[in-house]
């Protein structure tokens, strides 16, 4: 009788620790999956911000946001990190210290590297002329914008699609006005009409490659 209860005891004290395993299997687990999720959005943020000149509709996010978006999950995903690391990671104290102190220590320079990156960042352009394609793909987008502090102006050539939408640019002059008049001449043609010029200058573009011959004006020959 004796023996029946002590193996019953020792029965349920196994399935507890057993319980208790694989909750603390699990909670590592989570800890570990949420860690590197932070990295991960942080680098896909930088990744995002840098492909926004390419597909344009990544643009609609502010640049600060994605300048800030990579210190900003790193530095929650190394607190997440010490914050658990302590109870929940296996091995001895000395190795997640250290790991924490990497991690810190790569993640404390990105808030200064996106200071500098902010202060030069622009979001200052204004879209002044939209002109679409006759087959109603493609449009050519006038827009003003300041280099530094100088009033400039841009025309892109831009699909008409989802988010991963294309852009090319087609035309662009620093302390300029914009054109008086763009438009497409045939399915693979912009033709753009620059401020007291007497004629037109075109270019054409790849509409698969999403590419333009070549970006205008075309600097003059030098004699």
């Amino acid at each position: 009788m004796t023996e029946q209860t002590t193996e019953e005891k020792l029965s349920v004290s196994g399935e507890e620790g057993s319980g208790a395993d694989r909750a603390l299997r699990r909670q590592r687990m989570v800890w570990i999956l949420a860690v590197l999720a932070l990295f991960a959005a942080g680098i896909a943020a930088m990744t995002a911000g840098g492909l926004a000149g390419r597909f344009y509709r990544f643009g609609a996010i502010p640049t600060w946001a994605y300048i800030w978006a990579m210190p900003a999950c790193w530095t929650a995903g190394t607190v997440l990190y010490m914050a658990f690391a302590p109870r929940l990671c296996r091995y001895r104290k000395w190795v997640w210290v250290t790991c924490a102190a990497v991690l810190a220590l790569v993640t404390a320079p990105l808030w200064g590297v996106a200071w500098l990156a902010a202060s030069w960042a622009d979001d200052s352009s204004n879209v002044v002329a939209i002109e679409v394609s006759p087959d109603g793909r493609y449009e050519a987008v006038t827009e003003e914008f300041y280099d530094l502090i100088d009033p400039s102006c841009r025309v892109w050539l831009r699909e008409r699609g989802g988010v991963f939408s294309r852009q090319a640019l087609v035309w662009e002059r620093i302390e300029a006005n914009c054109p008086t008049h763009v438009s497409f001449t045939g399915d693979t043609a912009i033709s753009i009409t620059e401020g007291g010029a007497q004629r037109p200058i075109t270019t054409t573009f790849d509409a698969d490659r999403m590419r333009v011959a070549q970006i205008l004006p075309t600097p003059k020959p030098s004699r």
